[in-house]
């Protein structure tokens, strides 16, 4: 039974990653940030054309804060999608179904990976143009560009477990304005190295980042999965990456602070 389970939740969670995954990229918000993020691209691409940009940190930004928008807003899509049900008032007729929420979850949070592939294009397609005009990314700005192509799949992953925990479509929107314009302050603090979309300065900083950012990303799938899963099928995965997550925080806090001094957390 247990196999057949296996199977069955094998062949379902791809084929609801599909249908939801094209949902997703066709939906209008999510087009909306599209259109958000090509024109950062268009802008960065046209300074790299003209010759006017000079490197990636004084002039790349646009592009990539327009992939963070663009994630944003996948996340306030990806939360209408999982609340589709309630607003059709059909999620008691889905609970007859014999596919169990945990795996309609499971479908959801992989059909994230579209948007998060929309924008890895986006992202590559800028650096091979960087690239031919003698400005392609350095080691520590690529990890920066997949650092962002991550957070659109965290930002998917916190839209599925808005959905989970707190099931009302007002909650996304206000998490995606918090996002936009609470800031945490221009005085340096190491605690800043922690916020998913932080740039830092080190090669090797920024690696230990993309360990954290795909930690919390498998984390925050756990807790959208949780709602409705059995707790010992996600207690390893959940112990795994939360280990993940504080080793690599760890990481970022102990270099980030300074050798003598007191560390400004």
């Amino acid at each position: 039974m247990s196999s057949l389970a296996d199977s069955s939740r094998g062949s379902v969670v791809p084929a609801l990653s599909r249908a939801e995954g094209w949902q997703l990229v066709s939906h209008p918000i999510f087009l909306v940030g599209v259109a958000v993020a090509t024109l950062g691209s268009a802008i960065f691409v046209r300074a790299l054309i003209t010759g006017s940009a000079i490197s990636w940190e004084e002039d790349g930004w646009v592009a990539v804060i327009g992939v963070l928008l663009l994630g944003i807003l996948t996340m306030v899509a990806t939360n209408l999608a999982a609340l589709r049900d309630r607003r059709s008032h059909t999620a008691e007729q889905h609970v007859s179904l014999p596919v169990r929420p945990p795996v309609r979850t499971s479908g959801l949070l992989a059909a994230t990976l579209w948007p998060t592939g929309v924008a890895a294009l986006l992202l590559a397609s800028v650096a091979t143009i960087g690239a031919t005009q003698d400005l392609g990314p350095s080691g520590i700005e690529a990890i920066h560009l997949v650092m962002f192509a991550v957070s659109v799949l965290l930002l998917g992953a916190i839209g599925v477990a808005l959905a989970a925990w707190a099931p009302n479509p007002f909650v996304a929107p206000i998490v995606a304005w918090m996002l936009l314009f609470v800031t945490p302050g221009e005085t340096p603090a190491a605690w800043h190295s922690l916020i998913p979309w932080q740039t830092l300065g080190a090669t090797g900083l920024a690696a230990w980042h993309l360990v954290y950012l795909c930690g919390l990303t498998v984390l925050v799938a756990l807790i959208a999965v949780a709602k409705t899963s059995r707790p010992r099928a996600i207690v390893l995965p959940a112990i795994v990456s939360m280990a993940v997550v504080l080793v690599s925080a760890a990481a970022q806090l102990s270099a980030v602070c300074p050798v003598e001094g007191v560390c400004r957390f």
